[in-house]
């Protein structure tokens, strides 16, 4: 089990926050301020060098976290000392919002898909019965998300999502 943080920014719409949800129904755990995020703990970030991959199991035994900021606001997305920041690789969100937009995730989404890629696809089941979007997310991106668990590190992943891009483009 990888224990879920949510750093979350006060952004968004309060009934509609998926870290918000996250938390209520303890699929995470609310970080209230950026030293407590565990040192050595995965956070996923749309600027990190590295892709996710099942190569950061390891570490992200430590702590997966999440940054909860509108999409809007991604310029003050903050830095975690003493993380390793991992970017997701290409997927589609399936929530009301920005549903079938390329790498426009939700909070939620990115964990589900995050647990996914580390090999931890029963946590990943807890979202199902969760968010009513959830099963649609993995419709859209389950054998992506396969390929992506499969690969052994960062370049695997960055490979698998290379090749899907020139398969539909």
């Amino acid at each position: 089990m990888i224990p879920v943080y949510v750093y979350d920014k006060g952004q968004c719409d309060p009934k509609k926050c998926t870290a918000k949800k996250m938390v209520k129904f303890g699929l995470a755990r609310e970080a209230r301020t950026l030293s407590a995020i565990p040192k050595g703990a995965v956070v996923l970030s749309p600027f990190a060098e590295k892709a996710l991959s099942p190569a950061d199991a390891h570490s992200a035994r430590k702590g997966l976290v999440v940054m909860d900021l509108t999409w809007t606001n991604i310029d003050g997305f903050p830095h975690v000392r003493g993380a390793e920041e991992r970017g997701l690789p290409y997927l589609l969100a399936s929530n009301p919002v920005n549903w079938g937009r390329p790498m426009e995730l939700n909070s939620a989404e990115a964990v589900l898909a995050a647990l996914v890629i580390l090999g931890e696809e029963g946590q990943a089941s807890s979202f199902m019965g969760r968010f009513n979007w959830a099963p649609e997310f993995m419709r859209l991106n389950g054998n992506l998300l396969s390929d992506y668990s499969k690969a052994t590190d960062s370049q695997g992943v960055v490979r698998v999502q290379n090749e899907y891009l020139e398969s539909v483009l």
